[in-house]
């Protein structure tokens, strides 16, 4: 997870400020349910197979256009004038321009560039396995706040909590560094110690902690039970697994009661296209829209949902935030769009593009959008985002109530919670109104 850096869902800053230059918000985000919460596949990641024919109208090789003297010049610049020559890295030149040249489609969040190191940390977010600490990060403001800590988790054992602000790592001050230089910091080799500066938000001086970096398996689902026999299933995100996960959820959610659902895709960065699929089936019958993808020839094709689902007959709400991006959109919008469920909550992020990766000669990948994503309404929601049936947004300094905070949530405690998302939800599911607590209730 800390390898998990999340996009910025716009609340406001706890602690004291950096200054940090604004990271750009990604479409990958978390556990580091970040993604990658900064390295975490957005979508729908489609794989790492071949990517569409580019067609009659393929451009020409970069050497043979007009613009590559111009890059041909500034490295030539570069290496004849720049005043340190012994400081330049030849790599980081050929990665940083790559990555320009990704960037400057304006698919921000979504396409981009991965220089070898970040490639492998893709790949091992999709898979659900990686090696870090155990948090959740997201670019708040000017700051890092932590948002997630796993259970069980590095982190955990050595006290970081939610709301903490990350200062400075190994003595490097965070303050200047992008949500994926940052995810690259915390991540390192299973049995190495990361040093962190931190502070809480209730607090006027700094901490410091060292955290020894583990294997972290993450599952894709959480679940549990809210009051009234309300299963309460919680996404993180659409890694390998997350499917068999709302199964397992499910049956188990019905041993033990639950009669109507509430699903969670609140801070979820999206993941793998054919989960999504799969977890769309779970709540809708066989041959039901779930998406639409249109390619760069304006073709069109319908992904429907499959036979076995496991809670058709459940009645259902779904939360979404700013944060849920790619496949969790593709899931919102095909619940909403059908009819299955409500949407509460936040617009979301707009990540309407589905990517494919072209892997490079070195170990690098190029994640590129190859193909745009609509609604089963026939939406567009590329930079727009899915709108929610009901728009609830949480207090600044709140964070979303997950199954891995309280699997079992009384009545009382979700009157008290201010978590207002959830009570939304759990009224829409319910027919109920469950209103904020009175002191002493």
């Amino acid at each position: 997870m800390d390898e998990i850096v999340s996009r910025d869902a716009g609340r406001d800053a706890i602690g004291a400020g950096r200054g940090r230059r604004p990271a750009a918000r990604s479409a990958l985000a978390t556990v580091v349910l970040v993604t990658v919460f900064g390295l975490g596949a957005g979508v729908g990641w489609a794989g790492r197979g071949p990517v569409p024919d580019a067609g009659a109208g393929a451009a020409p090789e970069l050497s043979e256009t007009d613009g590559f003297e111009t890059l041909d010049d500034t490295w030539t610049a570069i290496q004849d004038y720049y005043v340190d020559l012994d400081a330049v890295d030849e790599d980081a030149l050929i990665y940083g321009a790559a990555t320009g040249m990704v960037e400057a489609l304006g698919d921000t969040g979504h396409s981009r560039f991965l220089d070898p190191e970040q490639a492998e940390s893709f790949i091992q977010a999709m898979s659900g396995r990686r090696v870090g600490i155990g948090i959740g990060i997201e670019p708040v403001g000017d700051q890092f706040v932590v948002t997630t800590v796993l259970p069980d988790s590095p982190a955990e054992a050595a006290g970081i909590g939610r709301g903490d602000v990350l200062l400075a790592v190994d003595g490097q001050d965070v303050d200047r560094l992008t949500d994926i230089d940052l995810a690259i910091l915390l991540r390192g080799e299973e049995d190495t110690v990361v040093a962190l500066t931190l502070q809480r938000p209730d607090e006027a001086e700094a901490y410091e902690v060292e955290v020894t970096r583990a294997v972290l398996v993450i599952e894709p689902v959480t679940w549990g039970m809210l009051p009234d026999n309300v299963g309460f299933i919680h996404i993180r995100q659409f890694s390998s697994g997350a499917a068999a996960g709302v199964q397992d959820a499910v049956s188990d959610l019905r041993e033990r009661g639950a009669t109507a659902l509430v699903l969670d895709l609140r801070d979820n960065p999206g993941g793998l296209v054919f989960e999504a699929i799969a977890t769309a089936s779970q709540f809708m019958p066989e041959g039901e829209v779930i998406y639409r993808q249109e390619d760069r020839a304006g073709a069109t094709e319908t992904f429907r949902t499959v036979d076995g689902g496991v809670a058709l007959d459940l009645p259902m709400s779904v939360m979404v935030n700013a944060s849920s991006a790619s496949a969790a959109e593709i899931v919102g919008g095909a619940l909403r769009d059908n009819g299955r469920a409500d949407l509460i909550g936040e617009t979301t992020y707009g990540t309407g593009t589905v990517l494919n990766t072209v892997e490079l000669d070195d170990g690098s990948l190029v994640v590129i959008g190859t193909r745009l994503w609509l609604t089963p309404a026939g939406d567009s929601i590329w930079r727009v985002g899915v709108a929610p049936d009901t728009e609830v947004s949480l207090d600044p300094g709140t964070y979303p109530t997950t199954p891995e905070d309280d699997a079992e949530i009384t009545a009382g405690e979700l009157r008290r919670s201010d978590d207002t998302q959830l009570r939304a939800a759990f009224d829409a599911v319910t027919g109920s109104v469950t209103a904020a607590a009175t002191p002493g209730s």
